[in-house]
């Protein structure tokens, strides 16, 4: 359970005996990776290549069954994959189990249903909760408790049955308990596929702020409008790498965005549909905001 809150104590950003050790190299790299389900007649990744740097946002994008929350799950080291070249999550080979087993220490993900995340009786304890499991000092978990929930606007709600949170508040706790154990990777899964509006709102602000904060994010989306932002965008289709690049050049390939079933934001849709009439606006709008400086600016 988690010590009693005391006022006195200010949060700190991490414990001085807890953060992960230095790694040299990218944050994950893959070549050849490939997983198929148990009686599964096709592979559901068949040949991904892909590297991510320390402290890079990468959006991984597709339609339903193109793979993508299996490599969330891999990045996670909560499956084996069937073979790779090459499968190096911050150091640990995912080809073993024991490469796994730390790799789920170094990479928190977070999944499209909170409830899922949520096991204690208040909000307090569920961000303590792999703290615990760690068997952290008291004086420390209480610290870095304090920390994540100032970080994710929840102090107010620290008593709060999970149960009776909001969509977006629920995502944020899930969110604070999985960066509560300092993380080098943050995998997030459609982290917004079950909120309304306003929760989804809420969690994109979490996520920008990792990013921000210099955070190593892999995103893993159907909207378009969330990988806007990110430094770069994978696309899957059938289990296999589509394209990968910039986000204006993947909304400029309208072939493909169709062929994957994705649609596009409103600001670059707008955009390229106002170029198909003669008046191309460079570079590509992503955003309303981005659309009506461009459109001032070209009179």
């Amino acid at each position: 359970m988690t010590p009693p809150h005391d006022a006195s104590d200010a949060p700190t950003a991490e414990p001085a005996e807890a953060g992960p050790g230095p790694h040299a190299g990218p944050a994950l790299e893959l070549r050849g990776l490939r997983y198929r389900y148990p009686g599964a007649a096709v592979d559901a990744l068949a040949g991904v290549d892909l590297a991510v740097a320390v402290g890079e946002s990468v959006a991984v994008v597709g339609a339903n069954g193109s793979g993508k929350s299996t490599l969330a799950r891999l990045l996670g080291g909560l499956e084996r994959p069937a073979s790779a070249e090459s499968a190096v999550v911050c150091g640990h080979d995912l080809l073993t189990d024991d490469g796994r087993m730390a790799a789920r220490r170094d990479v928190g993900v977070l999944f499209q249903n909170p409830e899922n995340q949520l096991v204690a009786q208040c909000v307090e304890e569920d961000v303590a909760f792999g703290l615990e499991n760690l068997r952290w000092r008291p004086d420390d978990m209480r610290r870095r408790v304090d920390a994540m929930l100032a970080r994710f606007q929840l102090t107010d709600l620290r008593s709060r049955e999970p149960h009776l949170l909001s969509g977006g508040q629920k995502q944020r706790t899930a969110l604070a308990g999985v960066l509560a154990v300092p993380r080098r990777v943050v995998v997030l899964d459609e982290p917004t596929a079950m909120l309304d509006p306003a929760g989804r709102e809420e969690v994109l602000q979490a996520v920008a702020g990792l990013r921000a904060d210099g955070l190593t994010v892999v995103l893993v989306t159907q909207e378009m409008d969330e990988v806007v932002g990110v430094d770069r965008v994978v696309a899957l289709e059938a289990g296999s790498v589509a394209y990968e690049g910039g986000v204006s050049g993947l909304f400029a390939d309208t072939a493909l965005i169709g062929r994957l079933g994705l649609a596009l934001p409103a600001a670059a849709d707008l955009a390229l549909e106002l170029a198909a009439r003669g008046r191309s606006l460079k570079p590509l709008p992503l955003t309303l905001d981005e659309l009506t400086t461009a459109l001032e600016a070209s009179g």
